[in-house]
């Protein structure tokens, strides 16, 4: 008896939550800003022959920008559920990156990331505004960050470079909470509060652009002026030849940042 009962139990659970499934798909777009800017340098002056010499270091963030997203997800029942996310970031360009009164250069840059969202979701099941709280893993899979540098843009002597870095992969972790208005049994609106805490150090960079006066100079450049690879211990004594790329230090960019999204969900099943 005892058996049979625990099997009714059972299965009428089973049921319940059978009935009470259902999925989803959503997307929005909305802003963020960095959480974790990275230091820009502006070089003021020379050393030594007569020069004052300057360096002030300014906060730049990379993550400042707008965020893209789109999901599916499904729920097991009320409560609990599973998201596949796909998030786009595109920054804003970053002025001054880095800036150099002495020689002229001045530079910005901009970065953006693919990233991979899987999480689990929570959320309270009311008919009028539905709570929820998300957690998931990024999983970022085409990075870049632009950097433009230009010198001398009003003489007779201008140059202007263009450089991409890129190549790996970043992981890291992602928080919303958020909540979602049901306008009729399909739709919904949402809005959301986004934490991204992540970063990510590109393996390799080149230069895409590179003219002086206008004329194009990368033809004329070799593999090692142009293209380079990031290492972790950057041996200064050895000779790259020039139809390898150059070797750089490791770099890291930060992509952490807060947004404020909101969009639209479609929502299928019981």
């Amino acid at each position: 008896m005892k058996s049979k009962s625990l099997f009714i139990i059972l299965l009428s659970g089973v049921s319940i939550c059978a009935q009470a499934q259902s999925y989803y798909v959503r997307a929005g777009f909305g802003a963020a800003i960095s959480t974790s800017p990275r230091i820009g340098i502006e070089s003021t002056s020379l050393s030594d022959s007569g020069y004052l010499y300057k360096e002030d270091a300014k906060r730049v963030g990379l993550a400042n920008g707008l965020p893209i997203v789109a999901a599916a997800g499904y729920y097991f029942g009320n409560n609990f559920g599973v998201e596949l996310g796909v998030d786009y970031f595109a920054g804003f360009n970053v002025k001054p990156f880095l800036y150099d009164q002495v020689d002229s250069w001045t530079s910005k840059g901009r970065g953006s990331m693919l990233s991979i969202v899987p999480a689990i979701v929570i959320r309270i099941n009311n008919d009028k505004l539905k709570p929820y709280a998300r957690l998931g893993v990024m999983i970022g899979v085409l990075n870049k960050v632009l950097l433009f540098e230009t010198n001398n843009p009003s003489t007779s002597n201008s140059e202007s470079t263009t450089s991409k870095d890129y190549g790996g992969i970043a992981i890291g972790a992602q928080a919303a909470l958020g909540t979602e208005l049901p306008l009729s049994k399909l739709f919904s609106l949402f809005g959301e509060v986004n934490f991204n805490a992540i970063s990510w150090a590109p393996t390799k960079g080149k230069y895409i652009k590179d003219t002086y006066n206008g004329v194009d100079q990368l033809p004329d450049l070799t593999t090692k002026e142009k293209t380079w690879i990031y290492v972790k211990n950057l041996d200064t004594s050895q000779t790259i030849p020039n139809s390898d790329p150059n070797k750089q230090n490791l770099v890291n960019y930060s992509f952490s940042n807060v947004g404020l999204i909101v969009g639209v969900k479609l929502n299928f099943g019981k």
